[in-house]
This record gives structure tokens, C-alpha cells and sequence, in this order.
């Protein structure tokens, strides 16, 4: 019986079966080149000096208008802010007689009703049980 490999067995396996032209390597690059289209050269676009510099004005400019928003922003005008209004604290003298509008509020509260708030609000918050707390269980 034929093997399938009979075809391979009649090969002589002494001589090369693979053949390069005589000087192929040494002309094989110019041959390449020679095929190739002529590349055309582009002379480098010379870049103005405007484009060169204008991100660098642009972001001092940015910077320059920052400077500016923030100074018009927290400067103290004479006619004065709210913002930038400091209160005035004047202690009352026998001579001076002080009118309601002087004061930041005009509502009246006497001394009882004042202490009467800080004790709701102490009691309300819890602040005198922890006070109690502290004080005397300890």
C-alpha cells in the first residue's frame, strides 16, 4: 500500500529546493527606492510671533481680570457695605439720650424676660441636666 507521503519520501533532501536570484540582497534596496514614488519636500511653515505669544496674553489677561473682580469684590467702599460695616458699641452717658434707631434691634426686653429665655433655653437643650451631671453626681 501507497502512503500519502510517497511524494515526499522521492525529494532528495541533499540539495536545496529553494533558489535566490544571483546579487538579489545586494540590490534589494535600490529596487525598493526605485519603485517608490518621489516624495515631495515641504519647506517647515514659519509660525508668527502672535501665535507663538498669544496664550501667554491670553492668560495674563485671565489673571489681570481675576485681580480685578476679587479687589472689587472685598474693597471697602465709603458709602459702606453691609458686608464690611463693623457695629458701633456705644456706652450710654447721663447726658445722652438714645433714640431707637442707634440700635441694631428695637425690641424692648427687660432683664426678667431675658432670664427667663437663657433658662428655657438651657433647660430645652439639655445643658442643665449636664451641668447637674457634672457638678454633682460626680
Amino acid at each position: 500500500m501507497k502512503s500519502h507521503f510517497s511524494k515526499l519520501e522521492e525529494i532528495d533532501r541533499t540539495r536545496n529546493p529553494f533558489k535566490v536570484p544571483d546579487n538579489y540582497f545586494a540590490r534589494f534596496n535600490e529596487e525598493i527606492m526605485s519603485r517608490l514614488p518621489e516624495k515631495e519636500i515641504v519647506p517647515p511653515r514659519t509660525v508668527p510671533l502672535w501665535d507663538k505669544v498669544k496664550p501667554w496674553v491670553y492668560m495674563a489677561a485671565m489673571f489681570v481680570g481675576l485681580y480685578i473682580t476679587i479687589q472689587f469684590l472685598t474693597r471697602e467702599n465709603e458709602s459702606g457695605n453691609i458686608a464690611s460695616r463693623q457695629p458701633v458699641i456705644q456706652t450710654p452717658t447721663e447726658n445722652d439720650s438714645f433714640s431707637a434707631e442707634n440700635y441694631w434691634s428695637t425690641v424692648e426686653v427687660t432683664e426678667e424676660e431675658f432670664y427667663q429665655y437663657l433658662e428655657d433655653e438651657l433647660v430645652e437643650e439639655g445643658y442643665f441636666d449636664y451641668m447637674y451631671d457634672l457638678y454633682y453626681l460626680n
